[in-house]
């Protein structure tokens, strides 16, 4: 089984990456990663947030436009700073390598909540954070922070844990 999820992964990765660019790759990975973790209860809608990156924001609505997260439709917006009132309403946080700023006071605000955090910086999630997305011999690989997953009320599929490097929270 865990071969073929693998093959999954690497076949979406493949056909997004010639059809589009490196964001669309990531878009795409983002929404199936939503596939492997259960929430303790969701709105009407899922909701996204982007931290500070208004064109990918843009993409991942023109990406996911028609699709459903959880069963439900997506909504997606772009966060500016860690006083956007729209924080307690996402489902989803992305931090991008181009926000750098106030990342530790929206992640304050934020944590422990039912909010999966998603980061393009791996070494966060020592830190406290959920995922980090990274590229390690031209594929695409997962760190999760199991703990800190479960502290927001989150469930992590084995299925996805089997295809990551599993961390603990910096002391």
């Amino acid at each position: 089984m865990n071969s073929f999820i693998k093959k999954i992964f690497i076949l979406i990765f493949l056909l997004v990456t010639t059809a589009f660019g490196t964001s669309n790759i990531k878009i795409t990975i983002i929404e199936r990663i939503t596939q492997f973790i259960q929430w303790p209860k969701l709105e009407d809608k899922f909701v996204i947030g982007i931290y500070q990156n208004e064109q990918l924001k843009d993409k991942m609505k023109i990406v996911l436009k028609d699709k459903k997260i959880q069963k439900l439709p997506i909504e997606v917006f772009n966060i500016k700073n860690h006083q956007d009132k729209r924080l307690s309403r996402i489902n989803l946080l992305y931090f991008t390598k181009e926000s750098s700023s106030n990342v530790d006071k929206i992640f304050k605000k934020i944590k422990g909540k039912p909010v999966l955090i998603i980061t393009d910086f791996p070494d966060d999630v020592y830190n406290g954070m959920h995922l980090g997305l990274y590229y390690q011999n031209r594929k695409i690989k997962f760190v999760i922070n199991q703990e800190s997953l479960e502290n927001a009320k989150l469930k992590a599929s084995y299925k996805i844990l089997k295809l990551s490097k599993i961390v603990k929270e910096a002391k």
